[in-house]
């Protein structure tokens, strides 16, 4: 019976600490990757339709969706509601 404790405690410890260097590693890595890769940027494709809207409602949209995604939102299309 002690053999066998010992023998899941040893195996339990040495999988948690391989597993625990697995996302330390993957951790790491993303870091290293983010902090060393250039980021892409969306080339920026300004359609503005005549739908209607006009161009002082469009720059306020733009503004808050700009605001509130920190940058890194896309407006791909604004459609008038029908109600």
């Amino acid at each position: 019976m002690y053999f066998g404790t010992m023998l899941m405690a040893v195996g339990m410890t040495t999988v948690f600490a391989i597993l625990s260097l697995v996302v330390l590693g993957g951790k790491l890595t993303i870091i290293i990757t983010n902090k060393f890769a250039p980021a892409i940027q969306p080339a920026v494709v300004r359609k503005i339709s005549s739908s209607g809207i006009d161009g002082s409602t469009i720059a306020a949209i733009t503004a808050a969706v700009q605001s509130i995604t920190h940058g890194k939102g896309r407006i791909q299309e604004i459609v008038k509601s029908k109600e």
